[in-house]
């Protein structure tokens, strides 16, 4: 069992951005912790998340380095191009799975490492969750992430899934637990104990709306069972750091915010991806950093009364994407308005 720490998914969490300075801070520490392996960065998303990658891989911080993409040859490519290992997501709604199957063999053929997520597992079957991991492991993939993309399974159900997926492929299992209910710390442990290779954790447990598995609870869970050595006195460090990060940018309420539940991150999204299925993410609230996408700023802006084109559109989003990366801050909806506004 291999604790993977998300960088990637931390920086999903509402409210918040970080600059290059701080995400290479965040990996030094998790790096004096004993973490192994990371997923840094989605590089399609813009070029920051390329340069943080490179540099990430570059100071020597993981073992494992991982960036991730959409099964498509452009992600593919653009994550070889950065050195990392390739992590890739299924689509939302599966509508060619023999053209999915061949990308996953395309990226296998990179000599990196290969992980590939079925997302959305509640939607599918026992039966069709084996099916297509089937179909992942065969198209060569050294491991299957299974998330818990909504975080509205059943403890006790994710880990008959883990179990019976992991009893019918050869690639190892990785597990990804989200919060929305406060399963996650559950989920994860039934996980562990199903026979999980690798589980998902961000400090403080943040991600997209109320975030993931706390990498300090899971933690404390490998090391009492002999699991995993982490140095949590290190990790403690991390956490000390990110919380004076956490408050100059969202301030002490990002904390209740955060809350299973209760809390409105759970109807706030920060992933372009997410907001293009709002059928299956609900909730029209909204934090845009480099994650954002043009479902998302189109929707902004209609809200607010305005329209554009989608040459104008792309630029906008590419502004806004530009402003989170240098600044290291979300991106306001004043100033979203403002950046249209050049392009009327």
């Amino acid at each position: 069992m291999i604790m993977d720490d998300t960088l990637r998914e931390g920086m999903q969490a509402p409210g918040l951005a970080f600059s290059l300075n701080e995400k290479e801070k965040l990996a030094e520490l998790l790096h004096n912790s004993g973490i192994k392996k990371a997923m840094v960065s989605y590089p399609a998303a813009h070029k920051s998340e390329i340069e943080s990658t490179e540099l990430i891989i570059k100071k020597h911080y993981f073992d494992e380095v991982y960036a991730l993409g959409r099964t498509l040859k452009s992600d593919i490519d653009l994550i070889d191009s950065t050195g990392a290992n390739i992590s890739l997501h299924l689509p939302f709604h599966i509508d060619n799975m023999k053209n999915i199957g061949d990308n996953i063999k395309y990226a296998s053929g990179k000599d990196k490492k290969l992980e590939v997520a079925l997302v959305d597992i509640d939607q599918y079957s026992i039966d069709e969750l084996i099916k297509i991991a089937g179909i992942i492991d065969s198209s060569g993939a050294d491991v299957i992430q299974i998330p818990d993309t909504k975080g509205i399974t059943n403890p006790g159900n994710y880990g008959k899934i883990i179990s019976d997926i992991k009893n019918s492929v050869k690639a190892e299992i990785e597990i990804h637990c989200h919060n929305d209910y406060g399963y996650s710390i559950a989920n994860a442990i039934e996980g562990i104990k199903s026979g999980a290779d690798y589980v998902d954790t961000t400090i403080f447990g943040i991600g997209e709306r109320n975030g993931i598995s706390d990498s300090m609870v899971i933690s404390n869970f490998l090391n009492m069972h002999n699991i995993e050595k982490i140095d949590v006195d290190n990790l403690m460090r991390a956490y000390n750091y990110l919380f004076e990060l956490i408050i100059s940018k969202a301030g002490i309420n990002f904390f209740v915010n955060n809350y299973p539940f209760y809390g409105k991150n759970s109807a706030v999204h920060t992933a372009g991806t997410h907001v293009s299925f709002n059928e299956i993410f609900k909730g029209n609230d909204y934090s845009v950093n480099v994650y954002t996408g043009k479902s998302m700023v189109r929707k902004i802006l209609e809200n607010n009364g305005i329209k554009v084109d989608e040459d104008k559109l792309i630029n906008i989003v590419n502004k806004i994407k530009d402003l989170s990366a240098d600044t290291g801050l979300t991106v306001k909806v004043d100033e979203i308005i403002k950046i249209a506004g050049e392009y009327q």
